[in-house]
């Protein structure tokens, strides 16, 4: 089975929990590693790179916002998601304060985790996506000025996304010659992506 990018950290000191929460997750083809206390998992995010990082609530030594609190100190990015038999109002605020993803009542069911698992991955990977591939994501693209006065053909970032996304024309050939006379500052790209129209959606809309 393929392993889906990013290792998750299990924090869960009941062993029940912790081994069937990691089989059903490694099953769905998750690279999963499990500890059982809070100091555990500090001593792992120390020496491994994670994405995801999902503890239980009260754990044996250190409380598991506690626990995340120091995490994000160490991976400023990796997506939290705090598992409680005791849910409260007032946990579920803090955990907002800290930057937790998600927080999930036990008992749960584990395709739920697995969902929640999924969105914050994917978030991460937005998160993490190249300067210039987060200009396509907003819809920058779209305005973008034309500085070869539409000679497309040798346009790199014209080929780029030919070869990359699904190319579309913002402005017809017809409209081309009259651009062409227009100053600098309105002589915008002729090009979008049907990536940019999605993801400007997804983003703004």
């Amino acid at each position: 089975m393929k392993t889906k990018a990013s290792k998750i950290l299990l924090v869960e000191d009941e062993p029940s929990v912790r081994n069937g929460v990691k089989e059903w997750l490694t099953d769905d083809g998750y690279c999963v590693e499990s500890v059982e206390t809070g100091e555990q998992a500090l001593e792992k995010i120390k020496k491994e790179a994670y994405g995801v990082i999902v503890l239980d609530l009260k754990l044996p030594d250190i409380d598991g916002l506690q626990v995340f609190e120091q995490v994000k100190k160490i991976t400023p990015g990796i997506k939290g998601i705090i598992i409680t038999a005791f849910p409260s109002k007032e946990t579920h605020e803090k955990g907002k304060s800290l930057g937790i993803f998600d927080y999930l009542p036990k008992p749960f069911n584990v395709n739920a985790l697995i969902k929640i698992i999924s969105s914050a991955l994917g978030e991460l990977e937005r998160e993490n996506i190249p300067n210039k591939n987060r200009l396509y994501e907003i819809g920058a693209l779209s305005y973008r000025l034309c500085d070869l006065n539409y000679e497309c053909g040798s346009c790199p970032l014209a080929q780029d996304l030919a070869s990359t996304f699904g190319t579309f024309t913002l402005i017809q050939d017809q409209e081309v010659a009259k651009l062409k006379l227009q100053p600098d500052e309105q002589k915008f790209c002729r090009f979008g992506s049907t990536y940019v129209t999605h993801k400007k959606n997804q983003f703004l809309g």
